[in-house]
C-alpha cells in the first residue's frame, strides 16, 4: 500500500455529485468538491489500483459553495448536494440529464431548465425512519452513506415538520410501552421501521410501525396515546414484516387504532392514501409535475389514455377528464384497490383499473390506446415492456422517471420508433442527486 500527495483542480460533477479531476492522466472521483475547487488530496493505492482518495485541505473554493444549514450534513446518507447552491443544483440536474442521454441514447437533445421550488426545504410528505438503538436510546434517523450505521436525527430539513413531531413524540411512547428496536443480527426485537405519511397542507398524518410482530403489549393504548398528543395523525396501523430483509414493508397490516388512509388533494381530484400506497413525495411540485405530463401529451376527447404503472390512479385521474377512457394497470393489488376508491370518491367514471402486470396487459389488449403515460419505478421499464409498448403504437408516450440513467436507456430503446419531442426536469427532490425528468415522444409513424 502507497500514498501520494498532489494538488489537484476540478473540473466538473459526476453522476453522483462527486468532484472530478485528472492525476497522472486518469479521471478520480473525490466527494465534497465542487467545480472550479482546488485541493490537497492524499492518494491510496493498493496493488498499483487506486483505492482511497482523502481531501487533506481546500485551497480554492468555489463561489458555489454554500455552508450547509443541516447539521447533520454530511453524515447522513440523505442529501449529497446541500454544500452546492440552490441554483447551481438546478444546473447540475439539467446537465446531468443532458449528459445521460448523450452517454445511454446517444441523443445530444435540448433540455429544459430544471422546475424550481419556491422554497425547497420541508417538501417530503412521506418519511420512512429505521429504528435503532444507540448509545443506549431509541433513536430514528437516516443511514450514512452505503452504511448501516445510523445516524439520529430529531430534525430534518427535508421532512414536513408534522412528520418530526411525530417522529420525536413516537421515540418517546415506545420507550415508556418499553418497545425494542428491532436487530438486524440477532432478529430479535419489535421496532424495525417508522412510516409517516402526511398531506399536502399537514392536516392529516398516517402513522405506520414496521413491527416483527403486531402482538405488542398496549398497543392500542400506545395509539390512543399519539392520536391524543398530537391531532392530525388520524390512524396508527403495524405493518408485520417478520423476515431477513431489507424490504422496509411487509405484506399484511394491522390496524390499530383510527382510520387506516388520509386524504390529499391534487387539481381539484381528492385522493385516498394508504400504508401501501405509491404517492409523489413532493406535494409542492407533484402539480407542476403532472401539469407536464397532461400538457405535453395534449389530450382530446377521443383518446384513449393507458396508464401504465399507474400506483394509486393520480396521473390517470388527473387526465380522466379530458380524455374518452382511462385505463390503469398496476401490479400492486392493494394500490388498484386504492386507486377504484379514488375514482369512485371523484365521480369519476371513465377510468378503469387493472390489477395485472403492464407488460402481459399490453401484449394481450385490444383496446385501440392512443397515448401511454408511463411511470415506472426507478429500476425503469424492461425490454419486454418497451417492445409491447412499439407493438401497441400509441401516437403519444409521455415518460415521467425518476432516474435518469434508466430513463435515457429506455428512450434508447425507443427513439427508432418514437421522436422525442422535450424532456424537462421537475426538482422533486432538492438537495439530492435524484431528479424527476418528463420526456414528451411522438411516433414516428414509419
Amino acid at each position: 500500500m502507497s500514498k501520494r500527495v498532489n494538488e489537484v483542480t476540478i473540473l466538473s460533477l459526476d453522476d453522483f455529485g462527486r468532484g472530478i479531476a485528472y492525476l497522472d492522466n486518469k479521471t478520480i472521483f473525490i466527494p465534497d468538491m465542487l467545480p472550479q475547487e482546488k485541493a490537497l488530496i492524499e492518494t491510496t493505492f493498493e496493488y498499483g489500483k487506486l483505492k482511497d482518495v482523502k481531501v487533506i485541505k481546500r485551497l480554492k473554493s468555489s463561489p458555489f459553495r454554500v455552508n450547509s444549514p443541516c447539521p447533520y450534513y454530511p453524515k447522513c446518507g440523505g442529501c449529497q448536494l446541500m454544500h452546492l447552491d440552490y441554483k447551481e443544483q438546478l444546473k447540475y440536474k439539467k446537465e446531468k440529464v443532458k449528459n445521460l442521454f448523450k452517454k445511454f441514447a446517444s441523443l445530444d437533445i435540448d433540455v429544459d431548465d430544471t422546475i424550481s421550488l419556491a422554497s425547497p426545504y420541508h417538501y417530503r410528505n412521506k418519511v420512512q425512519k429505521p429504528i435503532k438503538l444507540v448509545q443506549g436510546k431509541i433513536a430514528a434517523g437516516y443511514y450514512s452513506l452505503n452504511t448501516h450505521k445510523l445516524v439520529p436525527i430529531s430534525s430534518c430539513l427535508l421532512e414536513s415538520n408534522l412528520a418530526t413531531k411525530i417522529t420525536n413524540y413516537t421515540l418517546k411512547l415506545f420507550q415508556e410501552f418499553k418497545y425494542k428496536p428491532y436487530d438486524e443480527d440477532t432478529m430479535e426485537g419489535d421496532i424495525r421501521h417508522l412510516l409517516i405519511k402526511t398531506n399536502s397542507d399537514s392536516s392529516e398524518a398516517l402513522v405506520t410501525i414496521v413491527v416483527k410482530d403486531a402482538k405488542l403489549k398496549g398497543r392500542k393504548e400506545f395509539a390512543k396515546r399519539l392520536i391524543s398528543k398530537i391531532s392530525e395523525v388520524k390512524g396508527v396501523v403495524f405493518n408485520i414484516n417478520n423476515r431477513h430483509t431489507n424490504v422496509i414493508l411487509g405484506e399484511k397490516d394491522v390496524p390499530i387504532y383510527g382510520y387506516t388512509r388520509i386524504k390529499d388533494q391534487i387539481f381539484t381530484n381528492k385522493f385516498l392514501i394508504s400504508s401501501h400506497s405509491f404517492y409523489q413525495v413532493n406535494s409542492k411540485q407533484v402539480e407542476n409535475l403532472y401539469s407536464l405530463a397532461i400538457k405535453g401529451a395534449e389530450l382530446n376527447k377521443d383518446d384513449i389514455l393507458l396508464d401504465a404503472y399507474c400506483g394509486t390512479g393520480t396521473i390517470g385521474l388527473s387526465c380522466a377528464r379530458e380524455v374518452k377512457e382511462v385505463y390503469g394497470v398496476e401490479i400492486v393489488k392493494q394500490a388498484v384497490a386504492d386507486a377504484k376508491i379514488n375514482a369512485k370518491i371523484n365521480n369519476i367514471f371513465n377510468a378503469h383499473f387493472i390489477a395485472d402486470d403492464c407488460t402481459e396487459f399490453m401484449q394481450k389488449t385490444t383496446i385501440p390506446f392512443s397515448v401511454v403515460i408511463m411511470d415506472p419505478p426507478r429500476k425503469g421499464a424492461t425490454v419486454e415492456f418497451l417492445q409491447s409498448l412499439i407493438n401497441l403504437r400509441p401516437q403519444k408516450v409521455v415518460y415521467v422517471s425518476c432516474d435518469p440513467v434508466t430513463l435515457a436507456r429506455d428512450i434508447n430503446v425507443l427513439k427508432d420508433y418514437y421522436e422525442v419531442k422535450r424532456v424537462t426536469p421537475v426538482d422533486m427532490f432538492p438537495f439530492t442527486l435524484h431528479v424527476e425528468t418528463v420526456v414528451l415522444l411522438s411516433h414516428k409513424k414509419t
